[in-house]
């Protein structure tokens, strides 16, 4: 019995003794003191987020992160010897849990967050042009506090052939001579659209636009970068060809009539619904028998889901030469300044309004003929016959490459300056699927948006907006509000909202145009004027939804 005894007694002697040398037991778990050299490997500590800037600022290479194993530091990816054993002893286990809380946690939720928290960002300011110390008579800007501003247009009283303005008197306009019409509340524009029209609509088909023979690197074309504006400025026709883009519209019973330019605006001028677009591109026809004009709009819309759009990428590559011929003579004037002894800091603030540019025929003599002199503009639009052919000596070629759009191209920070040509080289449509993306639009009686604001456009606002990317978005504004004219002049009249849009005026009467009025020429051929089942778009492109269903007046 004594040997029983004796045995039982050395077990229990050796359980004892393996529990107290055991390195650590589920109690241990709760407790993690006891696990910080219990030989298992753990990624070290991060690192304090105030030194994240040596992180982006030092190339710090993954393969250099540490681990703590078993005491000894090893490289991430270093072989690592799965048998290595501590050099120091393990830590006594603990006997007691942990012990409770000493209070009960808070019922009461923390404090609302502060006002500052929870308004949403400040919009950007952009920095102005200071207005000019002894402004021309035709000069504005779209500062609403600045008596130059919207609200002060009407004392614009004076349109000079220098001044803004003076491009539509060019053309013979009803009340043209009126010198201003900013003031009044008759028939103004912009205005915003949505989905309840007062009017029916007038158009019995789809506009049928012809692209015309113009290329956007030719002299046909006048690129034009105004203070508050781009512009593409078309060639009055000579004679029988080339024609310049044309467009048919029911409503004026004139068959084709030609286009005579197309203005980009940032943001857009007229609203939907209250909301206002990244941009607006305005095209104007017009009409020698009414003795006004048309004006599509297409809005502008700028998403970082849109890829490039490529057709509008040859614009703004036209406008881009423009604009860096324009900084290569203010350094060059500023460098023969500094030859002569005159720094470039000091030079005499230039009297040249900033209006001036409206007229500027900076890259041919065709577009002088277009905005000045006493002959008005020859144009299609009186049952679709042409104008009387005149004679085209001395006139370049209409696939003539312009001198602005083929010089100094290595200028540009462009590193497709090739490709970019040959976009230029082509013939450009105006209403090609990527800018067209609907037939039908809303529709109003109103008039020009800057000074002298006559009231002598029908507009015609796209119901579907023109998608181009961040990016395009960024250029364009970049050579509109950055532009340095060749005197070394900034020539933007943009405010600190970095707009160039006229407020929206008064609510005026106007007209939606939708599948029930007409259907594309190609699925009425196909499904009859009522359409088909399934519609599609002009040419058999796709069919885009309106931006609001508008169901009639």
């Amino acid at each position: 019995m004594s040997s029983r005894y004796t045995h039982q007694f050395l077990i229990l002697c050796l359980l004892q003794f393996l529990r107290d040398s055991s390195p650590r037991n589920w109690m241990d778990a709760i407790d993690p003191k006891v696990l910080t050299n219990d030989g298992m490997p753990r990624v070290m500590p991060p690192r304090d987020k105030t030194e994240d800037h040596d992180i982006i600022s030092h190339n710090t290479n993954v393969q250099h992160a540490a681990i703590d194993i078993h005491g000894s530091i090893t490289k991430l990816f270093e072989e690592v010897d799965p048998f290595r054993v501590t050099e120091a002893t393990s830590s006594s286990p603990s006997y007691n849990p942990t012990s409770t809380p000493i209070s009960d946690p808070s019922v009461n939720p923390t404090s609302e967050p502060s006002l500052e928290l929870l308004m949403p960002t400040a919009a950007p300011t952009f920095s102005v042009v200071p207005i000019p110390s002894n402004p021309k008579t035709g000069y504005f800007n779209y500062d609403t506090l600045s008596p130059y501003g919207p609200d002060g247009w009407k004392n614009i009283h004076k349109i000079d052939n220098n001044d803004p303005g003076h491009f539509w008197h060019t053309f013979e306009l009803d009340d043209a001579e009126v010198s201003n019409y900013c003031g009044s509340n008759e028939k103004q524009s912009p205005i915003d659209v949505c989905e309840s029209p007062h009017n029916t609509c007038t158009e019995t088909h789809e506009m049928r636009p012809l692209p015309g023979d113009y290329k956007m690197d030719s002299t046909w074309i006048s690129k034009q970068i105004l203070p508050n504006k781009l512009r593409l400025v078309m060639s009055p026709r000579t004679g029988d060809e080339p024609d310049p883009p044309q467009i048919d519209f029911s409503s004026t019973g004139q068959g084709l009539i030609d286009m005579t330019n197309i203005d980009f605006k940032f943001p857009s001028e007229h609203t939907v619904c209250g909301r206002r677009f990244d941009g607006e591109m305005q095209y104007y026809a017009y009409s020698p028998v009414k003795k006004r004009f048309i004006a599509v709009s297409f809005l502008l819309d700028a998403n970082e889901s849109n890829p490039e759009n490529i057709h509008l990428q040859e614009v703004i590559d036209a406008f881009t030469l423009v604009y860096k011929d324009d900084q290569r003579e203010c350094k060059e004037r500023q460098s023969l300044l500094s030859t002569t002894n005159s720094s470039a800091s000091g030079l005499e603030e230039m009297t040249t309004s900033f209006a001036s540019s409206f007229l500027a025929a900076r890259t041919n003599s065709s577009a002088a003929s277009f905005a000045g002199g006493g002959s008005k503009r020859k144009l299609r639009g009186n049952n679709g016959n042409k104008a009387p052919s005149s004679s085209t000596e001395g006139k370049p070629k209409y696939d003539t490459p312009s001198t602005s759009a083929t010089i100094h191209v290595n200028d540009l920070n462009v590193s497709g300056s090739i490709l970019q040509q040959r976009r230029l080289s082509v013939k450009w449509h105006p209403f090609h699927p990527d800018v067209q993306k609907s037939i039908h639009f809303w529709g109003y009686s109103g008039s020009i948006t800057d000074p002298p604001c006559t009231a002598v456009v029908d507009w015609k606002i796209m119901d579907v907006p023109t998608p181009i990317s961040i990016l395009q978005l960024a250029q364009f504004k970049k050579i509109l509000f950055n532009h340095v004219d060749g005197d070394c002049q900034q020539t933007s009249v943009h405010n600190t909202e970095g707009s160039v849009a006229r407020p929206t005026q008064a609510q005026r009467k106007y007209y939606k145009c939708t599948r029930d009025d007409y259907v594309s020429d190609e699925e009425a051929a196909i499904c009859g004027l009522a359409g088909c089942e399934h519609p599609f778009g002009a040419g058999l492109n796709k069919y885009y939804p309106p931006l609001v269903d508008v169901t009639g007046p």
